[in-house]
């Protein structure tokens, strides 16, 4: 499957069973993507991974911990599969951006409702995010040029993966109280 079939599955799963089950339905869509045989996105082997759990998914350290493993990663976001929980009818004005940056895209779908495709990840696409995280960002995966994932944030369980040096960056970033809430999986 392509970026592109990997959208409009998604897409088409979210039409037929509704948005309350889409964790599900990306689940359902990712499996066996990279062969690797589990759900959800290809992690690389030789790194380790952690998870952060958020109180609620508007909690800001989120985005804080996001922008620090993407900054602290020695490998490059390539691109980034997003799903937002808004579309081109119902947007907020100050969410209008992001949906409008992402739409622009042509693996991605703006319906009425969501907006869910494959972006390449730029600074335009990270400030898009950044307006929209908390409870319209429902699902991200932020991958490399091979396709390994660097960071998944589902809802308010956002997932990394990093070598020690780099998890050790991000840690000293957010502060010890933050830091202490990592789970290494």
């Amino acid at each position: 499957m392509g970026d592109s079939d990997d959208a409009e599955a998604v897409v088409r799963a979210i039409d037929e069973i509704g948005i309350d089950r889409l964790t599900e339905t990306i689940v359902t869509a990712w499996e066996g993507i990279g062969g690797n045989g589990e759900p959800g996105p290809t992690w690389p082997e030789d790194e380790t991974r952690r998870r952060f759990e958020l109180a609620d998914p508007d909690e800001a350290v989120g985005l804080d911990v996001l922008a620090a493993v993407l900054d602290a990663s020695p490998r490059s976001p390539e691109k980034a599969f997003v799903h937002l929980g808004v579309g081109r009818r119902d947007t907020p004005q100050h969410e209008r951006f992001a949906v409008e940056t992402l739409a622009g895209h042509t693996d991605v779908s703006a319906t009425d409702t969501h907006t869910t495709g494959t972006v390449p990840m730029t600074a335009e696409t990270f400030d898009a995010l950044a307006r929209v995280y908390g409870g319209t960002l429902v699902y991200v995966v932020i991958g490399d040029e091979d396709g390994r994932a660097i960071l998944e944030l589902d809802w308010t369980t956002l997932r990394f993966s990093l070598p020690p040096s780099a998890a050790e960056t991000v840690q000293e970033t957010v502060g010890p109280a933050v830091a202490e809430r990592f789970e290494q999986t």
